[in-house]
């Protein structure tokens, strides 16, 4: 049974289809060379519009899409769970992308108890990080859930993407955000 890694975050654009790309690339690749699946939980589809084209090109991915745009609420859980557990038991990795926003009963409420590690890329701005922030807790309250429901840990680590670190001010932006998350929530970045 493999494990569940997650890219998440509320605000969209901060880099989670990419970082969910790099990352299954990466341990699908050498030296790892690790079955690797990917469940592209986004309504937006970037990675299996990416995947799709990649197969028009003749080239196929060194890891496995399972491209999944619809609801997961209500009756059609089930459905879901047979897909996701499905793709958990054939691979060492399962990535999944999910969806730019948090949904009590639906796809990130979900999923999340399941992940073994959910990271959350953000970016250096004031509107970034009051979402990421509102994620975290979210995230933070599905780590006690899993603690307490399935005795095992959940890791949540948040993390800044897209930083150019010529710019002291995002430097020390980052340095003051990653501190505060870590003393107000207990979650180092």
């Amino acid at each position: 049974m493999g494990k569940v890694i997650i890219f998440g975050n509320q605000k969209g654009g901060v880099g989670k289809s990419t970082c969910t790309l790099l990352a299954a690339n990466a341990f699908a690749s050498a030296p790892f060379n690790l079955n690797v699946k990917v469940i592209d939980l986004d309504e937006q589809q970037t990675i299996g519009i990416l995947y799709e084209g990649e197969l028009q090109r003749g080239t196929k991915p060194i890891w496995d899409l399972i491209s999944y745009p619809e609801s997961i609420t209500g009756g059609k859980i089930h459905k879901f769970l047979k897909v996701f557990n499905k793709a958990m038991d054939e691979s060492d990795l399962l990535f999944v992308d999910l969806p730019g926003y948090l949904d009590e009963g639906g796809k990130t409420d979900t999923v999340s108890p399941m992940a073994d590690f959910i990271f959350i890329p953000f970016t250096p701005s004031d509107k970034d990080t009051y979402s990421t922030e509102t994620y975290l807790l979210a995230m933070k309250d599905k780590m006690t859930q899993v603690k307490e429901e399935q005795e095992r840990d959940l890791h949540v680590v948040p993390f800044i993407n897209k930083i150019d670190t010529r710019i002291k001010s995002q430097i020390t932006y980052v340095e003051s955000i990653m501190g505060a998350f870590d003393e107000v929530h207990g979650i180092s970045g």
